[in-house]
């Protein structure tokens, strides 16, 4: 393993090859409140790279992130100069990740070349959000698997489905016998959804769609997992406790628990949603191309407004929810949303994994509440009531407790 070498870092390296980014690089971390350490750091990381840059002989117009994952992976581990600081492998990556974003930002890099799969998957996006209304991270994550898909069958040559075997189609899906099954019913999802794309534009896909392999589905009788009216309070005064960014943490547990949001919908939400005059709250949903305006319960309001009044950096940023560790101020996403939840269930000594159970809980606990499910349905923001369903199926002993006696003392 090769020894780091803690030497003495450079604050400015006028002769260095992206010299001219320098500037913008050391906005962005100002801007993004980067304590003084990790900006050392982070030049140290950006220094060493142009030294690399100029020794390959690549220009400055022509850094590309191919260069990036070639510095990072083949050069990094190897190299021994003592000119630099040879800090933690993550710091470079995070900091050759944020050159990249400043370098595009400003102008100063080549934009990655297109190949045909790139821009078969570029139009298969946009078709996903235009047609289909796909969430963000629906379409990443369907065009990724397309993208190996597309690559196995044609590496760089032209996309022709006419070549694609019912073998190729289904030892893709199936993988080479270990892969699980919600996987695989993951991958059929996304290439059928692709096919579906191909079909709009005209292509006979029809040989393919038939090819597609039959995967078995989870048990739809059983029933989804809630947590009961202790576990919910509970899971709630789990934020009472005095521990950094409590107040951010604990809004955010109301907005899921209270309006049952989806992470991706509590990471989304602004300042500009909320009518404090008019006690609604508009929720963009992450899953569509509409918004839904609800009412804003009192406790939520309340922990919003906690937060943001007593905790919340000063940002231009207009997200309600935004980083207080560098880069300050920016959103947060989902993962962060997550991440709030399963701190608390740590500390409650749980070992559930999944946020969206407090979605179940809402739509159980409005339907015994007696709430009618066209309404629940709404709440839930759903467009379909089988969706609905399938949220508040609950146990014998429920239905029992609700049942009503048959007239007549028939029994």
């Amino acid at each position: 393993m090769r020894t780091r070498l803690c030497m003495r870092k450079l604050t400015d390296d006028p002769g260095n090859l992206l010299a001219p980014v320098f500037p913008a690089y050391r906005q962005t971390l100002i801007e993004g409140r980067y304590v003084p350490d990790i900006q050392g750091r982070y030049f140290a990381a950006v220094f060493h790279f142009g030294d690399w840059l100029r020794s390959s002989g690549i220009g400055m117009r022509l850094v590309r992130h191919e260069h990036v994952c070639d510095f990072l992976q083949n050069h990094l581990p190897t190299c021994t100069s003592k000119r630099h600081t040879h800090s933690d492998p993550k710091h470079y990556r995070s900091a050759l990740q944020l050159l990249e974003r400043v370098m595009q930002a400003h102008g100063f890099a080549v934009p990655k070349p297109t190949t045909a799969i790139d821009a078969e998957l570029q139009a298969f996006d946009i078709k996903m959000k235009q047609v289909w209304g796909y969430a963000d991270s629906t379409r990443s994550a369907r065009c990724r698997t397309i993208k190996r898909f597309l690559s196995k069958c044609f590496n760089s040559q032209r996309i022709d489905l006419a070549n694609i075997s019912p073998d190729d189609l289904e030892r893709f899906i199936l993988g080479d016998g270990n892969r699980g099954s919600s996987s695989a019913r993951w991958i059929s999802g996304s290439i059928r959804c692709y096919l579906r794309y191909r079909q709009l534009l005209g292509d006979d896909v029809s040989h393919l769609m038939r090819a597609m392999p039959t995967l078995a589905r989870a048990n739809p009788s059983a029933l989804p997992e809630v947590l009961n009216d202790a576990e919910v309070a509970a899971l709630l005064n789990a934020f009472r406790g005095d521990f950094p960014r409590w107040r951010r943490a604990f809004a955010i547990a109301r907005c899921l628990i209270d309006l049952g949001l989806r992470s991706s919908e509590v990471a989304g939400l602004t300042l500009d949603d909320i009518d404090w005059d008019l006690g609604t709250i508009r929720v963009a949903n992450r899953k569509g191309r509409r918004a839904d305006v609800m009412p804003l319960l009192a406790p939520t309001g309340e922990a919003i407004a906690n937060y943001v009044q007593k905790e919340r950096p000063s940002t231009t940023c207009r997200n309600i929810f935004v980083r207080t560790s560098a880069p300050v101020g920016q959103p947060v996403g989902r993962r962060a949303v997550q991440a709030t939840m399963l701190a608390a269930y740590d500390r409650l000594g749980w070992d559930r994994s999944r946020v969206h159970v407090l979605r179940h809980t809402l739509a159980t606990r409005l339907l015994s509440a007696g709430t009618p499910m066209p309404i629940i349905a709404d709440v839930m923001r759903h467009r379909s009531l089988s969706t609905t369903v399938i949220y508040t199926r609950l146990d014998t002993a429920w239905l029992t407790a609700v049942s009503l006696a048959w007239p007549g003392d028939i029994q």
